[in-house]
């Protein structure tokens, strides 16, 4: 990441380390709930899609946050809509603060993905552009998990193109749960193996979530939200990356290592010590253009089209507040999922500084950890 890029991080979470600002300064945002996989661990293609947000719509939403400084858009996946590229130019028409834009691909439109890049590095060459390629397994299990045929072989000629371009920083994600918890180490080797230009720093981890409004793969809305983890499984994996990963190369690293190093201690039953982001700095919007306080947690706060995607105004309003002091309150009964995790950091610096670097001295000194039952 270059220093612009960073000053420009900073000029905007800089006020919210003081107070809440009017209006968020990083957002998530579904541009889709369809998708072309069929996961094991997520049902978001089964849910009924609703009508979503027009590339119109979304400039008016965008427009209406005038200091975002970091937007993830996911999906679904979000290269399926048959004008991904429109909607690439509603973000980047309309976030003169952004800085950081980050996208998931499941892999099978490599060429709409490759194309989304070349726009975002033509029309805003200040913007850091990070996409990430999933991959759960190695090849038949990732084809297995992903209930498509073929999906590896997708997933590497996307993270081929997307390597070839310039300015376009490409990582592997890998969602680790029950299914896939013994197979991380045959993953790593055939990720070296056919991903040209592959490196273990480049390789993000996160834990299986829960989540009946995004994932569609929790029993009821009651069931609630959060992680799924086998912590004593998972600690030990999380650990072993942590060495894998060491040292950080650049700040997308640090703050990767600083995710892995608090998740390992939350896995080991710490209490997190940082107060989440979520409707502070931080929000989710649905495809359908519903304002909530995060990607897992479902309490909807307001439908943004229907109030003419006039944020500031739902941002300042007594249900966003009340949801505000929930979400301190750990009423969404807690995780630690990295489109939170991340913010968290950034919110809280000095907190998070603090307790990074005690409990990173802390995981360096443990012994090496042995390989979970079945790796």
């Amino acid at each position: 990441m270059r220093p612009r890029s960073i000053a420009r991080l900073l000029r905007a979470f800089g006020p919210v380390w003081l107070r809440r600002p009017g209006t968020p300064r990083r957002a998530v945002v579904a541009l889709t709930r369809r998708c072309t996989c069929r996961c094991t661990q997520c049902s978001s293609w089964s849910m009924e899609p609703g009508q979503e947000l027009s590339p119109a719509e979304l400039g008016g939403l965008f427009a209406a946050m005038p200091r975002l400084a970091w937007l993830d858009l996911t999906g679904g996946e979000p290269c399926l809509r048959s004008d991904w590229l429109a909607c690439l130019e509603a973000v980047l028409d309309n976030t003169p603060s952004l800085a950081v834009l980050h996208f998931p691909t499941n892999g099978w439109f490599p060429e709409q993905a490759a194309a989304g890049a070349r726009l975002v590095r033509a029309r805003r060459p200040d913007v850091e552009l990070l996409v990430t390629v999933s991959f759960d397994g190695p090849p038949a299990l990732h084809d297995r998990l992903r209930g498509r045929p073929g999906s590896w072989d997708a997933a590497v000629r996307t993270w081929t193109a997307l390597q070839d371009l310039t300015g376009v920083d490409v990582f592997v994600g890998t969602t680790v749960g029950p299914d896939n918890r013994g197979a991380l180490e045959e993953l790593g080797q055939a990720l070296r193996r056919e991903l040209p230009g592959f490196e273990d720093h480049l390789w993000h981890w996160n834990l299986t979530q829960v989540s009946a409004m995004f994932f569609g793969n929790a029993p009821s809305a009651a069931a609630g939200s959060g992680t799924i983890a086998d912590r004593a499984a998972d600690l030990r994996l999380v650990a072993q990356h942590l060495r894998r990963r060491w040292p950080p190369r650049s700040p997308v690293d640090l703050m990767e290592l600083g995710f892995l190093v608090n998740l390992r201690a939350w896995l080991g039953g710490e209490p997190l010590g940082m107060a989440c982001q979520a409707l502070h700095s931080a929000c989710f919007v649905s495809a359908e253009g519903w304002l909530y306080p995060c990607h897992v947690w479902d309490r909807p706060i307001a439908d943004l089209r229907e109030r003419g995607f006039d944020l500031r105004a739902v941002w300042a309003e007594a249900e966003a507040l009340a949801a505000r002091r929930g979400a301190v309150a750990l009423e969404c009964g807690g995780c630690f999922t990295p489109c939170e995790a991340y913010p968290t950091l950034v919110g809280s610096p000095g907190r998070a500084a603090l307790l990074t670097v005690r409990r990173g001295l802390r995981a360096l000194r443990a012994p090496a950890p042995s390989a979970p039952p079945g790796a």
